[in-house]
């Protein structure tokens, strides 16, 4: 049995200590919950979640089936209502938290478990703080970890039905919260192989039972995305697989970003432990006190994510997800937990010293955010033009402000959209769901589920777009309306200060779904594909004489002859997005356009 006598302090309660600090964490958070208003992600989410899906385009249901949920029971859209559950949640990740450190090694690990966890940025403020799929995913890739340290390394195999069902409930949970799951299924696979007394259960049925369930409980995801032409995984995979050349400077960039993202000075040493644990072997006691194995099953399930995420920033643009590493380091946290209770048992004085200014870094940092994404204040204390990393937190307050001015509230037939997935979140928070909200545009993601645009043919509506040029947005929507013209420019601010510009409000009347085709003439029409849905016949009247040759986005349809009708179906391609396309007459210059009417499917 491993030591619990690490603490300078051997008197103190490690499970109280343990407990007021993630009560204090409580309360922060719930100050931070009701300080600043949706980030671009929070957004974007809660407009997802407005309709019930099986599941999502970006990720699996979970966490949206949440927010759809407290919005039905509570009736409430205020900030704090929609993050309490996620903050909640992060409540009982961190008790998870010492559960594991207790198990793995002693209650002061639990205890430090617990520090380490609250003390990295990532998970205080994203995970533990907002509206996110990682807190549903966190809370049962903990509980899944804790299952399995039993099984393996304790005494749950000795009930192993019991055991390992529940290994499969979190497992399949934490699938459904986000793909990242499956690096448990690995590690844990690969603890099987690496041990030879974990080697047993691959004769015994009950994992594999377990493995079915989680499955099941994930089942809601490849149906959605069997009936939605498997748009979830093509995107999640595309992401994540699709070489675009190597980019040495992508990985540089996903390095430091995620060691910020993390706090460097216990990344790296996360980082170490869990390779030490994984040298050392699967059977090793390693920290010195810790359970047999213990640490190298979790090193098993949290390297691989750390690893992969990371390396896949040198063949694909991954932008700037730094936290998708996060599960594992919370698996390496906890070694790294067993590791500082092993160090305060000789030098107190340095684990006070490396925690006590990360804590306070920490919550400096996260104060300071906060209370400026509050009230602007570092824009009066730091002026000049330099880059606002709270300025997406900030309400489109003005812009439903605007909209109520014009009445788009007040007409039942009335739509208010925009053009990509991000605009779209912020502009549903003022919409309120009292509107239908299109996302006409390349990337509308979740949010182009939620609306059917055949049911908005024939009706009038705005489109908000953040554009120094709304000319080149009137002439994207005008083939799809018998006008579009421009409303009103709304600027946001925040303290006096104009922090998000050149908003449109674009008034746009009689939507297009199919039919005919305004303003066609010439030898091309330049045709939009609206999102999830294809355009899969065209037919018309030609001007002129002679023979010619129909094209639709680069497809032959067949041949045509001058004043005679046509009439084709189209090599139809389905896509979340919108996209541009070109129906063409090559051949005979005689040969032009006299009316195009479209069918869209």
């Amino acid at each position: 049995m491993a030591s619990t006598d690490v603490s300078p302090r051997s008197s103190a309660n490690p499970a109280v200590w343990a407990l007021v600090l993630i009560g204090v964490a409580l309360v922060l958070r719930l100050w931070g919950a009701t300080a600043i208003g949706l980030g671009t992600g929070e957004a974007y989410y809660v407009s997802s979640a407005r309709e019930l899906h099986l599941s999502y385009f970006d990720q699996p249901p979970l966490s949206l089936w949440i927010i759809w949920a407290t919005m039905q029971l509570t009736g409430s859209e205020a900030v704090w209502v929609l993050r309490l559950p996620f903050v909640l949640m992060f409540v009982v990740t961190s008790w998870l938290a010492y559960r594991l450190g207790e198990r793995v090694h002693s209650g002061w690990a639990g205890f430090y478990a617990v520090l380490i966890l609250n003390a990295s940025a990532i998970f205080s403020l994203s995970v533990g703080s907002w509206l996110q799929p990682d807190a549903p995913m966190m809370l049962f890739w903990a509980a899944t970890c804790l299952v399995l340290v039993d099984i393996f390394c304790r005494q749950g195999g000795e009930r192993p039905w019991r055991n390992w069902l529940l290994a499969g409930l979190w497992l399949g949970l934490t699938l459904l919260s986000k793909y990242h799951g499956a690096f448990i299924g690995l590690g844990a696979a690969i603890f099987m192989l690496a041990n030879g007394n974990a080697r047993r259960w691959f004769a015994h049925p009950a994992p594999y039972v377990a493995a079915l369930l989680a499955l099941v409980i994930f089942l809601p995801v490849p149906i959605w995305n069997a009936q939605n032409h498997w748009a979830s995984f093509a995107f999640q995979g595309g992401r994540a697989l699709v070489e675009e050349g190597w980019n040495w400077a992508r990985l540089i960039r996903m390095i430091v970003g995620q060691l910020l993202y993390i706090v460097p000075w216990l990344a790296l040493p996360a980082i170490w432990v869990g390779l030490h644990a994984i040298f050392a072997g699967p059977r090793a006691q390693y920290p010195q006190g810790s359970v047999p194995g213990a640490a190298a099953l979790l090193a098993y399930i949290g390297v691989p994510p750390v690893i992969f995420f990371t390396l896949v920033a040198l063949w694909s643009d991954t932008q700037f997800h730094f936290h998708w590493q996060a599960p594992g380091y919370m698996s390496l946290f906890i070694i790294l937990a067993a590791a500082t209770a092993v160090i305060a048992r000789r030098h107190a004085w340095l684990v006070r010293t490396w925690l006590g200014a990360t804590v306070a870094v920490t919550v400096l940092l996260i104060g300071a955010l906060l209370s400026h994404a509050a009230t602007g204040w570092a824009r009066q204390a730091f002026p000049g033009q330099w880059e606002d990393p709270t300025v997406p937190q900030m309400a489109w307050t003005e812009v439903g402000e605007a909209l109520t001015r014009l009445n788009a509230f007040a007409n039942p037939d009335t739509f208010v959209g925009s053009l990509n997935w991000i605009d779209c979140g912020y502009l549903d928070a003022q919409t309120a769901g009292r509107v239908p909200l299109p996302c006409i545009g390349d990337d509308p993601r979740n949010i182009a589920f939620n609306v059917n645009l055949a049911d908005l043919a024939g009706r009038s509506g705005y489109f908000v777009t953040r554009t120094s040029d709304p000319q080149a947005a009137i002439a994207y929507l005008s083939p799809l309306f018998d006008s579009v013209t421009l409303a009103e420019k709304v600027d946001i601010h925040r303290n006096g200060l104009v922090e998000i510009p050149d908003l449109q409000i674009l008034a746009a009347t009689n939507f297009h779904f199919d039919g005919p085709v305004p303003g066609v003439s010439g030898r091309t029409v330049a045709l939009l594909e609206l999102p999830r849905t294809a355009i899969t016949h065209v037919e018309g009247e030609l001007s002129g004489s002679g023979s010619a040759e129909l094209w639709f986005d680069g497809a032959l349809l067949g041949s045509v002859q001058g004043s005679a009708p046509f009439a084709f179906d189209t090599p139809a391609r389905w896509d979340v997005g919108a996209r541009n396309v070109t129906l063409e007459i090559r051949g005979d210059e005689g040969v032009q356009f006299g009316g195009v009417s479209i069918t869209r499917k």
